[in-house]
């Protein structure tokens, strides 16, 4: 059974939603006024095992990870050290109207070693199971490169986002946009992403110096932040639903003991090549983080609190619908509608847990056209348009 660690994206555990409006500064800081509520970082989880020279990968790794959420932004921050040379944090992403590699697949491999999500002669990113569908990941590595790989099913490219000049990061907290000429094709995805890392300078460059290493990788903490285009990732306006999981890997794919979610009693054991991170005797706990991400500015209270998308949209064949279900078991009713409201189908009517839920659906025995999907949790709903193709 697939399991769903949830990290709600919200303001508050009331079910309060971000703010529109921007609260977070790209330059590898991740500041005491960034965190909280309103449009600021709210924490996705730590890894929490000491940074130890002899252990894990030394004096150097991950330490917290943040996310925050505007009207146009998604931003992701890293908080750590990476070790000067290969080694680099990998951030996987499942983004709501793409289809990616699915939960318990090994990733496919990608020939050559040019990048880190590459093969190499002692293993290869290939292979790796991962707890989230990997639609696509983006690296930056000690040498201040940023480099992606993009997903399908069955198929993976990667590339550096260089503009072959110069490196698209520094490690002095300075933000930099990822080069136009970088995004295109598929590679669109980070159309407009802008990076940001700060290393420690002194006494010593590694994790020791970080000031996040005394506070489990909280105010103060130095690190790598992502910004990216809400338009770029494809999330819709309104709710949306983003899952993600970081990793510290060596620029030849052997991954540390540094992820997050963290593994539960792991501690700074090494993880080794292409990990299978669904087997819950080696690797409890689930490594995967769930984003809601609401803009309140367009859309109303009830909207946010069920946090509702449809993907993908236009639909052929196959539509998934999520929601969330807030304060406890309550009832759930899932309904298409034509655009005059008169019910086309009843898909669920049930009582079920708090949480994110995902939902499947098949659309081949509906007519092409517009129609509309209603949730109902409790008393809130929900409606979003749905277009059916052939």
């Amino acid at each position: 059974m697939n399991k769903t660690f949830t990290l709600a994206f919200l303001a508050a555990l009331g079910g309060a939603t971000l703010s529109a409006r921007a609260q977070v500064v790209l330059d590898g800081v991740i500041n005491a006024s960034e965190i909280g509520a309103g449009g600021k970082y709210v924490s996705l989880g730590a890894f929490s095992p000491a940074h130890v020279g002899n252990a894990g990968f030394g004096n150097a790794g991950l330490l917290r990870m943040y996310g925050a959420n505007t009207a146009t932004k998604l931003y992701i921050a890293l908080a750590g050290t990476i070790e000067v040379g290969g080694n680099n944090f990998q951030l996987y992403m499942d983004l709501p109207n793409k289809s990616g590699v699915p939960v318990g697949t090994g990733l496919p491999g990608i020939a050559g070693a040019s990048t880190v999500f590459g093969t190499f002669g002692g293993g290869s990113i290939g292979g790796t199971k991962l707890e989230l569908e990997a639609d696509a990941a983006i690296a930056t590595t000690g040498n201040m490169d940023v480099q992606a790989a993009i997903y399908t099913a069955t198929t993976g490219v990667a590339k550096s986002l260089g503009d072959g000049i110069s490196t698209p990061a520094s490690n002095d907290g300075v933000a930099n946009t990822i080069p136009p000429s970088s995004t295109t094709g598929v590679y669109s995805l980070f159309a407009g992403t802008r990076v940001a890392y700060k290393a420690p300078s002194t006494p010593t460059i590694d994790i020791t110096s970080n000031p996040g290493n005394a506070n489990g990788g909280g105010a103060g903490s130095y690190g790598l932040e992502y910004e990216f285009n809400r338009t770029s990732l494809g999330l819709p306006s309104g709710a949306s639903i983003v899952r993600v999981f970081a990793g510290y890997v060596s620029g030849d794919a052997y991954w540390s003991s540094d992820v997050i979610p963290e593994i539960p009693g792991n501690g700074n054991n090494n993880l080794g090549f292409s990990p299978d991170f669904t087997n819950q005797t080696l690797y409890p706990g689930t490594q995967a983080a769930t984003l809601n991400v609401v803009v309140t500015s367009t859309r109303q209270a009830d909207d946010a609190v069920v946090a509702m998308s449809v993907f993908p949209n236009p639909a052929q064949g196959e539509s998934t619908i999520s929601y969330q279900v807030q304060g406890g078991t309550q009832a759930v009713a899932v309904r298409v509608t034509d655009l005059l409201g008169r019910e086309v189908r009843t898909l669920l009517e049930a009582k079920q847990p708090a949480g994110f839920h995902d939902f499947k659906v098949s659309t081949n025995d509906l007519s092409t056209g517009i129609y509309l999907v209603k949730v109902q949790v409790g008393d809130k709903v929900a409606n979003r348009r749905l277009e059916i193709t052939r």
